[in-house]
């Protein structure tokens, strides 16, 4: 028996979002500078002896309790399949997620519990993860989740096409962020169908005239998805408007297809009583501050 104790899945945060336009086969291409914070779910994975090709799924944490109850459509599960097919292991294996990220909020928690699980397995089976992600992030952008391959890199990076173009961070944004390190995260406690965000797209003028703070790089906070999220959605107005009054706020922004938006600040004490105070004022919002992964 083999053991994976922890394999992180961290949140991901679009700091731009430009959708280029609608394929043949239904998806977008689009062009997005995207981050990971250090707020994450967990992935445990043990292998067992015996080899009759089973797939175990465990769910527990804060937000279990929004997921299917049957297992086999978790993304998890789906991750975990297409890597054993691929590579025709016959082991038996039992996944445990600790769930810990808002379920269809924006920041890719499904898809970076699938990337996570994948990394695991890489690991537990010893296969070169360089040569996993050169051949097969097209195919598995397509199969499983056009999120998948950034957060299998999980560090900042620009990504392209359906998701499967993953090319350097640009270097005024990473210069950005290495002065503006911290980052909270709120989330209005509204699932929002990434589905119909995309399906509305285009249809909705701008709901808001918020604009963004810092003028240093005008790119960040972008995104072209915005202002149908927030006709679907309302409070993620109210988002915006709170971290702009923030004290230390540089840039803000709604990551995804929403609700979350994010905040990015200098100072580790500024990100934090941010948090502090925006959970005084929205109780029942899911806010998190934490430092970025460069």
């Amino acid at each position: 028996m083999r053991k994976l104790n922890c394999e992180k899945a961290f949140a991901k945060i679009n700091l731009s979002l430009n959708i280029l336009n609608k394929r043949n086969d239904g998806y977008h291409n689009l062009n997005s500078d995207v981050i990971f914070a250090n707020i994450y779910d967990s992935i445990k994975i043990i292998v067992l002896k015996t080899n009759n090709k089973s797939i175990s799924l465990k769910i527990n944490g804060k937000f279990k309790k929004d997921l299917p109850d049957q297992y086999k459509t978790n993304i998890v599960y789906k991750a975990a399949l297409y890597f054993m097919k691929k590579y025709d292991i016959k082991s038996d294996i039992i996944i445990t997620l600790n769930k810990n990220l808002p379920v269809a909020s924006g920041i890719g928690g499904g898809s970076a519990d699938a990337a996570a699980t994948i990394r695991g397995l890489l690991k537990l089976f010893k296969i070169n993860k360089n040569i996993f992600y050169n051949n097969l992030l097209k195919e598995i952008a397509k199969k499983l989740g056009s999120d998948i391959p950034a957060c299998l890199y999980s560090s900042a990076l620009n990504m392209k096409n359906t998701g499967e173009k993953i090319s350097k961070f640009p270097i005024n944004l990473k210069k950005a962020i290495i002065h503006n390190n911290y980052i909270i995260l709120i989330s209005p406690d509204k699932a929002i169908s990434t589905k119909a965000v995309f399906h509305n797209w285009g249809k909705n003028a701008q709901h808001t005239n918020i604009i963004n703070i810092n003028k240093n790089c005008p790119k960040i906070g972008v995104n072209d998805l915005k202002s149908t999220a927030e006709n679907i959605e309302h409070s993620i107005i109210t988002a915006q408007k709170i971290l702009s009054l923030q004290n230390g706020v540089k840039y803000f922004g709604m990551s995804g297809s929403g609700a979350t938006c994010f905040g990015l600040f200098t100072k580790k004490h500024l990100a934090t009583k941010a948090e502090n105070k925006i959970k005084k004022i929205r109780p029942k919002w899911w806010v998190k501050s934490s430092s970025i992964i460069i």
